[in-house]
C-alpha cells in the first residue's frame, strides 16, 4: 500500500509539472465505484476476522475488482491494476496467505519476524508460486517493506491512471517560442499616417 501511494504521489507531481491539474479528475469519472467500496470491504472483513474469512474475501474482493476493471478497462492504467489484483489473488488464494520472501525482507533492511499475522507467511519449499509473492524488496529508510510483482503492477497503473487523468502532457510545459522563421524576418517599420 505504501508503494501505491508514494507512486501515485509521484504521479500527480509529474502531471502538475507537465501541465495537469487535479480538477481535471472530476472530468475523468470512472464507472461503477461502488465495486470498488465493495472490494474494500471484502478485503477489510477478511483481514478483521482472519483464518479462511481472508482468502474468502480476497476472492470476493477480486471479483467486485474484475467487475470495476471490466467496466473502466480501456482507460490507461486499468490494465495493469487488474493484472496485479489477479496476481496477488491467484498466489494469496493458492496458499492462503501472501507468501513473503526472507531473502526480500532482508534486503529492505527487515528482520523476518515482520511476518507474524495471518494474512503473510514465509515462503517454504512447499509454497505455490513463490515469485508472485512479497519477493520485491523496497529499501525505503524506516519504511521498508517486501511488495509483489502485483503490487509493483497496481502501484503503476493507479500512478499512470492519476497521470493521464489530471491532464499531464508528458512535456514540461514552456511558453510559446517563435518559429525560427518568425526570427529571421525583419521588424515592419511602424507605418505612420502623413501629417
Amino acid at each position: 500500500m505504501l508503494l501505491v501511494l508514494l507512486v501515485m504521489a509521484l504521479a500527480a507531481l509529474a502531471a502538475l509539472a507537465t501541465g495537469g491539474r487535479l480538477g481535471r479528475l472530476a472530468d475523468n469519472t470512472l464507472t461503477g465505484l461502488h465495486w470498488l467500496a465493495a472490494a474494500a470491504i471484502g478485503q477489510l472483513l477478511g483481514a478483521l476476522f482472519g483464518g479462511t474469512a481472508y482468502p474468502v474475501g480476497l476472492i470476493g474482493s477480486a471479483v467486485c475488482i474484475a467487475v470495476f476493471l471490466r467496466e473502466n478497462l480501456r482507460r490507461p492504467g486499468v490494465g495493469l491494476l487488474a493484472l496485479g489484483f489477479f496476481s496477488n489473488a491467484a498466489v494469496v488464494a493458492l496458499n492462503g496467505a501472501m507468501p513473503v520472501s526472507a531473502a526480500a525482507l532482508a534486503r529492505a533492511g527487515l528482520p523476518t519476524g515482520v511476518v507474524t499475522d495471518q494474512r503473510h507467511e514465509l515462503v517454504t519449499a512447499t509454497t505455490t508460486w513463490p515469485w508472485l509473492g512479497d519477493v520485491v524488496p523496497v529499501a525505503l529508510p524506516g519504511l521498508g517493506q517486501a511488495v509483489s510483482p502485483g503490487d509493483v503492477l497496481i502501484a503503476a497503473g493507479a500512478g499512470l491512471l492519476l497521470y493521464v487523468g489530471m491532464g499531464g502532457s508528458g512535456r514540461v510545459p514552456t511558453s510559446d517560442a517563435p518559429t525560427w522563421d518568425e526570427l529571421s524576418e525583419p521588424e515592419a517599420a511602424p507605418n505612420h499616417p502623413s501629417e
